[in-house]
């Protein structure tokens, strides 16, 4: 009886034995493609996350050409950047002093020079010139002469600096102002901008 029941068992058991390794094998396989999965899954997520950050990052600097570009093209037009304007920089002078109708006014373009100042420091490829333009300028009152530069510097978007003014008075010091002719002599040195790029 052992003998025929030993018979029938021992294809249940192989049976057996063969299902478990095969469950085991399955598992094992089915463990290693989710382990494979994972890892592809988290290389794509990193790729995806480093490529969306590129994005932004042309996005951004798209935003920032655009940018300087529209300042670029302005600073351009308005004469900043290029040759000198020279024509532009007298035009706007006579504007200001038509509205304000000073008893006189003369200036004197010199040529054009190096721009430096303590401390600026230029790109290589950056050439910024200067062209000085002294003033003489006959003055009602003090007021006159802080009019006539921001007079100058509304009608003009050029740059320009001021290095140095003096006033003097032109009638003795006791004696009443006169108003149809100068009571005040200012000299000026205005600094008219240009920025090339090379």
């Amino acid at each position: 009886m052992n003998n025929i029941d030993w018979l029938y068992l021992k294809g249940a058991i192989i049976l057996f034995a063969m299902s478990i390794v095969l469950s085991v094998a399955l598992v094992g396989g089915a463990y290693y493609f989710e382990s494979t999965q994972s890892d592809s899954y988290q290389t794509s997520l990193s790729t995806l996350r480093s490529t969306h950050s590129q994005y932004k990052k042309v996005v951004n600097d798209l935003d920032l050409l655009d940018q300087y570009r529209n300042l670029f093209e302005t600073y351009k037009a308005n004469g900043l950047l290029g040759g000198e304007r020279r024509l532009s920089w007298i035009e706007s002078l006579q504007g200001a002093n038509e509205v304000l109708r000073l008893p006189t006014l003369t200036y004197s373009l010199l040529p054009q020079e190096e721009f430096s100042r303590p401390g600026l420091r230029a790109l290589p490829n950056v050439d910024i010139k200067s062209s000085p333009m002294e003033l003489s300028i006959g003055l009602l009152h003090e007021e006159d002469l802080f009019a006539i530069l921001e007079g100058l510097r509304l009608s003009i978007k050029n740059l320009f600096t001021v290095d140095s003014c003096s006033l003097s008075r032109t009638s003795p010091v006791n004696s009443s102002l006169n108003t149809k002719q100068a009571n005040l002599r200012a000299k000026c040195l205005i600094r008219w901008m240009t920025i090339n790029a090379k």
